[in-house]
Order: structure tokens, then sequence, then C-alpha cells
């Protein structure tokens, strides 16, 4: 599928489905729907691969991997993104000069992490594997029921930080403002096709 634009109240009425807490929300749309990557790849600021503690997924090097690619513990992605310089904290609140990481859990294993925006603005979510980024102001905002059979995320279990320092030398925060940008040209483009496609269209009809 790879890239792939929906209207606003299709996306909605999808995340409404799974999300309980999204309606009372301050939420927006980040991107485009993309398969080629999901949450954890999207904290870690990749959109180039799917990643998970699994022999199926990419993961960092010499780790330790679950053998059931849907279950997997907290302390796997504790131990992975201290590879990208992150560290446990108690505070889920921005600091200045750091980057924060969120690991959402059910009683299953880890289900989804989010990524805290660099000014501390709010917390930015891949939803699904072929889903859409989304900007969400609170942590509880995509949190729900730890039941494994609601299919929802579960409820934060750890928060990480790193320091910017640690996100310049390996070029996250460079990732992190192309991607922005990217999303913006796709709107502004899809902006100009849709507004020129009835002229077009018109031109046709007489032509």
């Amino acid at each position: 599928m790879a890239v792939k634009f929906h209207l606003t109240p299709e996306i909605r009425a999808n995340l409404y489905k799974t999300h309980p807490n999204l309606p009372m929300a301050n939420w927006c749309v980040k991107s485009p729907s993309d398969d080629r990557y999901q949450c954890i790849a999207w904290a870690a600021c990749r959109t180039d691969a799917l990643m998970w503690p699994h022999e199926w997924y990419k993961w960092f090097p010499g780790l330790p991997l679950v053998e059931i690619d849907v279950e997997a513990p907290v302390d796997y992605f504790v131990q992975g993104f201290a590879v990208l310089g992150y560290r446990p904290c108690e505070s889920r609140a921005f600091e200045f000069g750091y980057q924060k990481v969120a690991i959402y859990r059910s009683d299953q294993g880890v289900t989804h992490m989010a990524r805290q925006e660099f000014f501390g603005r709010g917390w930015l979510s891949k939803l699904g594997i072929d889903g859409v980024d989304i900007f969400h102001e609170q942590l509880e905002d995509v949190a729900g029921s730890m039941s494994p059979m609601a299919g929802q995320y579960g409820m934060v279990a750890q928060v990480l930080k790193r320091s910017w320092w640690s996100a310049l030398i390996d070029l996250s925060l460079f990732k992190c403002i192309w991607f922005a940008l990217r999303f913006r040209l796709y709107r502004l483009w899809q902006l100009v096709a849709n507004a020129v496609r009835p002229v077009l269209e018109v031109f046709k009809a007489f032509k």
C-alpha cells in the first residue's frame, strides 16, 4: 500500500472504534497512511521498517528476541531504545533539552509506543501498521483496556528519555523535521490536485 490518503471523517470513524478516549481528546492527523512502518519505528524516528523484537522484524543487533511475535515484555523495548540513548525516567512531563517516548502495555505485553513532540506540546503516535500518524496532547488519549481481547493499547507502562544531543547525533532531529515537512508537502499537493481536477474535467468536456 505504502502512502495513501484518507478523508478526515473516514479516519476519525475508524480510530474511534478502537480508541475510546480520542473522541474527547484534542488531536489531529500528522501523516497519510503508510504500511512501511509502525508505532515502534515511528517512536525511533524511522519510517523505513517495522520494528519489533522478533526475527520477522527489524530490531537492534545483539538484543534478545521473543519467540511469539505478538507478545513482548516492556524490558525488551527499554533495552532496545537504550541503544538510541534512552533511559527510564519517572516523569512524562516535558523537560527542556530532552526527548521522551512512552511504552504502552496490555496484559499480553507491549502494545504501542508514542514519541513526545520535541517542544513538549504533546505526543506523536502511529496508530496501526497501515494507519496514520497523529498528534495527541495526552498519553491517555490513545490508552484503553488492558485486556488483549479489546484490541486497545492498554496503559503507559514506562517512559524513557534521552538528551537532544543524542537525538542530534543519530540524526533523529533532522528526520523528524523532514517527516513533518514531507507531510505538509503531501497535503499541499493534494489540495492543489483537488482544486485543479474540476477545472480539467470542465476543459475536457468542452474539448
